[in-house]
């Protein structure tokens, strides 16, 4: 109901749903919000072939228009499929760019490369953000007036969100939007924290979770999502990376997400996972996990790192450009691809844990290690 005054989604409409049931977004996002919005579903019990999707909807009618709830994965598969093809083939055989008029992303980050490309054919993404603790949709990108990309929207009706200190949540917030917490941007930096009647009531028989998750401020019950982030001067939030990702060298601050930025913007690099490992020297070093583009081929890539177009070394000299010394990853290990949830979430502790079992066992942590 909270979504039913924050979009422009309405009866009548089609709503594409691949993501399952199971997960809390592929439940609310898709089944809910159709039920009571009064649209149509389409339901796939697994993400079909491009082509399938394509034909489907060619002969449906959809009068009032489709919205597809989807994550990143889908939405590059979509753009990739266009591509191949080609646009003008694409647009003569199949009229699905016709009938989109929403797309919404959620259960993660967005991409931007991978927004334009898929906005620049289809239709506008708006990204949601949420929690299971909070039922589970906190914020969404507004369906009208100011939009920014890049940042988790602004916070459905009768919800608040608010920054606060990491480390002493009973100072109060250091930025909710009002005249007397007003430290906006960047340099306040702290955790989102999100009250409203979506709030959970608790963890069952899990007493030192609720106290670590769940606190009282002025009366209101707000749960503290382990996020870290700022908010601007329009209310829009924007996350920086997760608290507990958070990597520690030598005393000082790592996100993760901030190195990730960097090597993705290397042309071969296609995905990217960094994260922290323990070390004698600094307490934790910095790695990163990478697999390379399609049209690189493995053996190609190996020929570059041993000096013949590409290395390690200019991976560092493009960290350092960028990032403070203690930031640029220690090591660097590129892989073929990297375990995932049903959702598409690289799941960084398979591959720290790879590399916990090697420490143990004596063994040094795997890839290249740049000095």
């Amino acid at each position: 109901f909270m979504l039913k005054t924050w979009t422009r989604l309405k009866s009548d409409m089609i709503c594409i749903g691949i993501i399952p049931f199971f997960h809390s977004y592929g439940m609310t996002a898709v089944m809910n919000a159709s039920l009571t919005l009064g649209m149509r579903m389409l339901l796939f019990p697994k993400p079909p072939p491009e082509e399938v999707l394509c034909s489907v909807l060619n002969d449906m009618e959809a009068p009032e228009g489709i919205v597809y709830v989807g994550v990143e994965v889908l939405f590059k598969r979509l753009t990739d499929f266009v591509k191949d093809i080609g646009y003008k083939n694409f647009r003569e055989k199949y009229n699905i760019w016709q009938k989109l008029i929403y797309a919404i992303q959620g259960a993660g980050p967005l991409r931007e490369d991978i927004r334009l490309g898929f906005e620049e054919i289809f239709c506008p993404i708006r990204v949601g953000y949420g929690l299971t603790e909070t039922s589970p949709v906190v914020s969404i990108d507004p369906f009208w007036g100011l939009y920014k990309p890049g940042k988790i929207g602004l916070p459905l009706p009768g919800t608040e969100w608010a920054i606060f200190d990491t480390e002493n949540f009973e100072a109060g917030p250091i930025c909710d939007g009002s005249p007397d917490n007003d430290q906006f941007g960047p340099e306040y930096v702290g955790e989102i924290c999100v009250a409203g009647p979506q709030v959970m009531l608790g963890y069952l028989n899990e007493e030192e979770i609720q106290e670590n998750n769940i606190k009282q401020y002025k009366k209101k019950r707000w749960i503290l999502t382990g996020d870290i982030g700022y908010q601007d001067q329009h209310g829009f939030c924007k996350i920086i990376d997760r608290k507990k990702s958070l990597i520690k060298v030598s005393g000082n601050s790592v996100f993760p997400k901030e190195v990730e930025g960097v090597l993705k913007k290397i042309d071969i690099v296609d995905e990217v996972a960094v994260a922290g490992l323990p070390d004698k020297e600094t307490g934790e070093a910095v790695k990163a996990w990478i697999t390379i583009k399609k049209n690189f081929g493995l053996g190609t890539f190996l020929d570059m790192i041993k000096g013949k177009k590409f290395n390690p070394e200019i991976l560092r000299q493009i960290c350092e450009e960028k990032l403070a010394p203690y930031k640029v990853p220690k090591y660097i290990e590129i892989i073929r691809k990297f375990p995932k949830t049903i959702t598409n979430r690289i799941l960084k502790e398979e591959l720290v844990e790879e590399d916990l079992e090697r420490l143990k066992k004596g063994k040094k942590i795997k890839g290249e290690k740049i000095t």
